[in-house]
């Protein structure tokens, strides 16, 4: 993976074709917007000097971090940049490039014509029970490999896994992205990972294994299912209490068609205790596919 170091001036008047957009960050000639998040946009862009579409990320480094802390952030950031470019696994999408353009901090990505699996949370658009077991599978397959290269996603979320229903993939994106910093806040209080998927050990600013990735899977495969979240609270005071004490109800009591069998994997996943959970990725991978062969 590359590194790209641009300029660092606060604003672009290069703007207006692209609505709000810069034109370029760095080499990467930007299209359109195509997501946004807590830490900053999604773009379409292409790279001119292959004509290769990529997806830009573009996170406003300076406005969100100052001081020490931005040069800790800045640091952190092309330190997980450059161990996220080392990835190759068709289940996680590739990064290429990283760099620093107009006061943002981007990361270029392999271009995936896919939908974030958030859109199939809703209640009324949830996939069938066995697709949502075999895309989890292969996702944990991708975090396996991931684990085995020493890197840590941190932020499993239906939002962050792009589904192509066209052939049936799913691959995981924002690897080297949701650790920036150790306490897990920016200058504007923007909380680097989601509560709701975190794992008790994160919630609790403990020192993360990929194990965490994986009680965050079984969070995301719960509301796949269900159309819904299996902790949730109007505080994260209360979040937090039912991550770490309570125990969700069974998603087969939930929705009609699910195997016990899909219970005990989800029980295990989201064991408070890390060593209560599935040793790897690629064990919890092979529990899910055979829940699926009986779903």
């Amino acid at each position: 993976m590359k590194r790209t170091q641009g300029t660092h001036a606060a604003s672009s008047p290069d703007t207006k074709k692209t609505g709000g957009a810069p034109e370029r960050l760095g080499r990467y000639v930007i299209e359109r917007r195509i997501g946004r998040g807590a830490m900053g946009s999604v773009y379409l862009a292409r790279d001119p000097r292959i004509n290769r579409a990529v997806a830009v990320k573009a996170i406003p480094i300076e406005k969100e971090f100052e001081d020490e802390e931005l040069k800790e952030a800045r640091l952190r950031f092309y330190r997980e940049a450059e161990s996220a470019g080392r990835l190759a696994h068709p289940n996680i999408v590739t990064v290429f490039d990283a760099g620093e353009d107009k006061g943002l901090a981007y990361i270029a990505m392999e271009y995936v014509p896919g939908i974030p699996l958030r859109n199939f949370t809703d209640p009324k658009k949830l996939l069938a029970p066995r697709r949502a077991l075999e895309l989890a599978a292969a996702t944990a397959e991708g975090l396996d490999y991931a684990h085995n290269q020493g890197v840590i996603h941190r932020d499993i979320k239906p939002a962050n896994l792009l589904y192509n229903p066209k052939d049936g993939t799913v691959k995981i994106s924002d690897f080297g992205v949701a650790r920036m910093t150790d306490n897990n806040k920016t200058k504007t209080g923007i909380v680097l990972g989601t509560p709701m998927y975190m794992s008790p050990e994160q919630l609790g600013a403990e020192d993360l294994t990929g194990l965490s990735d994986l009680f965050s899977l079984g969070v995301t495969l719960y509301e796949l299912l269900v159309g819904e979240v299996p902790f949730k609270a109007t505080n994260i005071a209360v979040l937090m209490t039912k991550i770490t004490t309570e125990n969700p109800a069974p998603v087969s009591s939930r929705r009609a068609g699910i195997a016990p069998s899909v219970d005990a994997v989800l029980m295990k996943a989201l064991a408070k205790r890390p060593q209560d959970r599935f040793s790897c990725g690629a064990e919890m991978a092979i529990a899910l596919r055979n829940c699926a062969r009986v779903t």
